[in-house]
């Protein structure tokens, strides 16, 4: 307890000075390894999690009436967050097609194909938390639902996206990895402040991002019962019952795709359900607003990860209501777990 309350001491700094946020335009940057592109974050600072004040969780509830009531808990307090550093972000998550190239240059063989499956989706189970379970039919290359070269890989681990990592390093003599949280959600926001990218109007989900929707509930009745999409007829929604193709919406203002929906996206931080208040720790309230953490990567390891390498996933999925897709939302999933609702995008660093 005591490394990692000296570890987060370190990345607290008391600061006066109002946030250094950068403008909207973030610059495509030349392509790397297997065709990913990529823009440039630049550097600078943004308010990371859910804002509670002003009763704006009443708000949250109110506006999204329709879909099942949402937990701030692991999102909050909020705080600011300085970037130090620009980096290279993909512009889609990685696809189907730029991890058979992986596959094919290197005989890899992913977790889910040589431990028993992946998590699959299972519509025939009445009970909807049945639906989803592990089977031995289940892989990336076979997630139980079409996809071409251009969908984004699922059914990957945490393990299997450091690999494709270290063979894309190899490959284009770069450093590429993981982003962390602190890097996702900034160039998720994109320099916005509101629940989404695109603002605050859940309805306008369905043309920026895939989320569950009419087509889902069509296809399979009883699946988004909780969800927003219950307003929704077949023909209604973003039109996509499962994976959609990768830059099939709008992007976000930093010509990002799918920072919401269509696959959660492994991050290289360990999970901690309670780290945000800890940043808070011997800090008086009237001071709260002046701190500031810097470049924040959480990788010890807690008591909880003595039951497992807990990894954080962030963005949401096709399983997901808008309400859930939320630019602060986060959750957790064990690094060898692969499911068909999970993928994940690169960074390059800048040199």
């Amino acid at each position: 307890m005591n490394r990692m309350i000296t570890r987060l001491v370190v990345l607290l700094t008391l600061m006066l000075v109002p946030l250094d946020v950068p403008a909207n335009d973030a610059e495509p940057v030349a392509s790397g390894a297997a065709g990913i592109k990529f823009v440039r974050v630049p550097a600078g600072e943004f308010v990371r999690g859910f804002d509670t004040s002003n009763r704006r969780d009443h708000d949250f509830f109110i506006i999204h009436q329709y879909s099942n009531r949402q937990d701030f808990k692991n999102e909050t307090p909020s705080h600011r967050v300085a970037i130090s550093k620009p980096f290279d972000i993909a512009v889609t998550e990685v696809t189907v097609g730029q991890f058979r190239a992986f596959v094919d240059a290197t005989n890899y063989v992913t977790e889910a194909e040589s431990d028993g499956g992946a998590f699959g989706f299972f519509a025939d189970q009445k009970d909807y938390v049945d639906r989803f379970r592990k089977s031995v039919d289940i892989t990336w290359k076979s997630p139980g639902f079409q996809q071409t070269d251009e969908h984004p890989v699922v059914a990957v681990t945490w393990n299997d996206a450091q690999e494709f990592c270290r063979w894309l390093s190899k490959q284009d003599h770069e450093q590429y990895r993981l982003p962390s949280e602190a890097e996702w959600e900034y160039a998720c926001r994109a320099n916005q402040s509101t629940w989404y990218s695109w603002g605050e109007d859940p309805d306008e989900a369905y043309s920026h991002a895939n989320v569950a929707d009419g087509a889902l509930e069509a296809a399979h009745p009883n699946t988004t019962r909780f969800q927003r999409a219950v307003k929704l007829t077949a023909d209604e929604g973003d039109g996509v019952v499962y994976t959609s193709k990768t830059a099939k919406y709008h992007p976000n203002p930093w010509g990002l795709y799918d920072m919401h929906g269509n696959v959660w996206e492994w991050c290289q931080d360990r999970w901690s359900a309670d780290l945000y208040e800890r940043y808070f720790d011997d800090v008086p309230r009237q001071k709260r607003s002046e701190v500031v953490i810097r470049d924040p990567l959480f990788i010890d390891e807690t008591e909880q990860h003595a039951y497992g390498d807990w990894r954080c996933i962030r963005g949401g999925g096709w399983t997901c209501a808008p309400a859930a897709v939320r630019s602060s939302i986060r959750t957790y999933s064990e690094a060898s777990d692969a499911t068909v609702y999970t993928g994940f995008r690169v960074v390059r660093e800048v040199r």
